[in-house]
């Protein structure tokens, strides 16, 4: 038997189930079981939310590239699908999100009540920003305070009203699901009919593009001395709404949110609880059943210390027949450490590749074969070591192994030093930016 390494279950639930209400439904789509998804279901259950999934396990029909693109119609199509049984429940409402950038993080009976207080009979999110057609943003009503246009990401309403949006007009699956519910709501007649509002003020929905200036975490302190919990505030609209929304551009400034909320995922009293989430241990397994692991050692540049690197590589406290080792060395000097190391050690693990400086493979290349032999080894881990860097922990791959994540890497520091390998957040162009917690992560105040 081997390992297999566990995430969260996706799943699709065939009717709701709620601990706290029974007069709502929730919806979402989702055809693949990303981190993103992950991160929602696991922010639903938080609050005991588990969401209807829509389009599980299909090919995604709603058009390409709809990060930049108008698309997502599928959408529309396949909740008109799932109302048709629920036509005749008047007062049972529907909550709809988007579910890869989504983020729970208030309980639904408050988002009821919120919902209750408007007296919408349907609700949209609200954005600052007219998409797709930026020629329809004088078309919408003006607003003192707060964002003005729709957003599709997030909504919720009574059933009939809800249906009769989707019942408005006919929409191909490759069709643009905001402008859809654009038009709804600019048609005057059809929205006062209907009831349609936008939640200006952020007061249950936070879509974030936009607005990240205007966001921020608060940390609530017990008297009791018990963990400090935490809440998003929008400053501009004096709010603290329940679902967050990592719309267009802002995917980093929702995963930075994510890392504080919902509550329960980190405080200063036990660091990261939620990376806790779905840990193995490999101790509950023979070592004939842990995984496969694919070590690529990149020597790119003369490194001093070149033997005591080796040495920590060699004392990873793994099986090494359970290793295939791989190393690209561009440095004629290091070709002595690399051959000496080969003839002690290679014999104790699975495999051995080595390309020499004289076979002139430049280091781009040397990655993407490496990738490529982890491929046809039939490894589970992938796992790349470029020599400046020192395993300073002999148990690194076990641990890392144990944290079962589709991505992960050891924290590197120069101690006392603000430098490490670690990127709190990156700028517009995917270069290093300097998040908020980067101090305190680097020096161990925040894990």
């Amino acid at each position: 038997m081997k390992v297999m390494l566990q995430h969260i279950p996706f799943l699709l639930l065939l009717k709701c189930i709620y601990a706290v209400e029974t007069d709502i439904l929730v919806f979402t789509v989702a055809t693949n079981e990303t981190d993103g998804f992950q991160r929602y279901i696991s922010s639903a259950r938080t609050f005991g939310i588990e969401p209807i999934v829509l389009g599980h396990g299909d090919i995604w029909k709603g058009g390409d590239n709809i990060k930049a693109n108008p698309g997502g119609g599928w959408k529309i199509n396949l909740l008109k699908n799932a109302l048709q049984n629920y036509e005749n429940k008047e007062n049972k409402i529907i909550l709809f999100t988007d579910a890869y950038d989504v983020i729970f993080i208030g309980k639904l009976s408050e988002v009821i009540q919120r919902f209750k207080n408007t007296g919408a009979k349907v609700l949209f999110g609200a954005e600052p920003y007219c998409w797709p057609d930026v020629e329809l943003a004088q078309q919408y009503p003006e607003v003192d305070k707060g964002a003005r246009f729709l957003n599709s990401g997030l909504f919720m309403g009574y059933i009939p009203e809800v249906i009769n949006i989707l019942n408005r007009a006919e929409i191909e699956d490759t069709g643009d699901d905001q402008l859809y519910y654009t038009h709804a709501f600019l048609d005057k007649e059809f929205r006062e009919k209907n009831s349609i509002q936008l939640d200006h003020m952020s007061n249950i929905f936070q879509n974030i593009f936009g607005s990240a200036s205007n966001l921020e975490i608060l940390s609530n302190n017990d008297k009791d001395g018990s963990a400090e919990t935490f809440s998003l505030k929008n400053v501009q609209t004096n709010s603290e709404p329940l679902i967050v929304h990592g719309n267009g551009l802002s995917k980093l400034t929702l995963n930075y949110l994510g890392n504080y909320l919902p509550n329960g995922i980190w405080n200063s009293y036990e660091g990261c609880i939620s990376c806790k989430d779905g840990e193995i241990d490999l101790k509950k397994f023979s070592k004939s059943e842990w995984p496969i692991v694919h070590l690529s050692i990149f020597i790119e540049a003369n490194t001093p210390f070149i033997e005591g690197f080796f040495n920590k590589i060699y004392r990873q406290e793994y099986p090494k027949e359970k290793i295939h080792l791989f190393i690209h060395n561009m440095m004629k000097y290091h070709s002595s450490h690399v051959e000496n190391f080969i003839q002690t050690y290679g014999s104790e693990y699975s495999s051995v590749k080595e390309i020499k400086p004289e076979d002139g493979s430049p280091e781009w290349t040397a990655r993407d074969l490496s990738v490529s032999q982890c491929l046809a080894k039939n490894c589970d881990i992938y796992f790349a070591v470029d020599s400046i860097a020192h395993l300073d922990n002999p148990h690194t791959i076990k641990l890392l192994i144990e944290q079962n994540r589709t991505v992960v890497a050891p924290m590197l520091v120069r101690p006392g030093k603000a430098w490490s390998n670690f990127w709190g957040a990156l700028t517009k162009d995917g270069f290093y930016a300097r998040s908020n917690d980067y101090m305190d992560i680097v020096y161990n105040n925040k894990r």
